[in-house]
């Protein structure tokens, strides 16, 4: 069969430079400038393209069954792509959309790639962790558990899950929580697919604290209100 690959980029990003940077990206030959996860499912790395630091998530077709679904369904780089939009709209920080590859072979996805900018910053776990945070704090504390508040309550008001709220994929950066990690993410039609996902998300979020007691306290009573 026929192999081909469909590249899509950010108006505001779109340069030569980039346009080479994908094509030798596809060819996995492209540049890294640390890697930041490597797993069957998917790699991740960074790179610095044209003066811009970005991040470049290659999802891996995990067998042929998995082909076939994906004739009828969005790849999992698309869903990123479609969801980032969506989030930005709704005033819910997450990574720029930068550019997305998607591999065929003849009718068949295989390989997708999503690349966002990279956001400076810290993981909300490390963030939380005793080398970095303190609970008396408070002003920080105040600031985070608003933040956390506010962020639920931007879900449930647009009816949107993050479908995967391990606290790797919370970022905080300029005292801003960024959602990355979108592919599992949805937006939801009918409340009651929307409250299923939303009680997932939460119940997620808070499994995160279940060995840090202070801060599990401290986050419970946020997310329901």
């Amino acid at each position: 069969m026929f192999r081909r690959y469909q590249y899509w980029v950010e108006a505001e990003y779109d340069h030569p430079e980039l346009r080479a940077e994908l094509e030798r990206i596809s060819q996995d030959r492209g540049h890294i400038t640390a890697s930041l996860k490597e797993d069957r499912t998917a790699s991740v790395w960074r790179a610095e393209v044209n003066a811009h630091s970005l991040v470049v998530k290659r999802y891996n077709t995990r067998g042929i069954l998995h082909a076939i679904r994906r004739v009828f369904r969005k790849s999992r780089a698309e869903n990123c792509k479609t969801m980032a939009t969506i989030f930005a709209q709704s005033r819910i920080h997450t990574a720029d959309n930068v550019a997305l590859i998607q591999e065929w072979l003849g009718p068949f996805k295989l390989r997708s790639w999503f690349i966002c900018s990279y956001i400076p910053g810290l993981l909300l776990q490390n963030h939380l962790s005793e080398k970095y945070f303190s609970l008396s704090a408070t002003g920080n504390l105040d600031a985070l558990k608003n933040n956390v508040a506010e962020l639920f309550r931007k879900l449930r008001s647009q009816r949107l899950s993050h479908g995967d709220l391990k606290a790797t994929n919370i970022l905080l950066s300029d005292d801003q929580l960024f959602l990355i990690d979108l592919d599992a993410a949805h937006a939801h039609k009918s409340d009651f697919s929307f409250r299923r996902a939303h009680h997932k998300d939460q119940s997620r979020f808070m499994k995160n604290w279940l060995a840090q007691a202070d801060i599990y306290q401290c986050f419970e009573p946020l997310i329901n209100k």
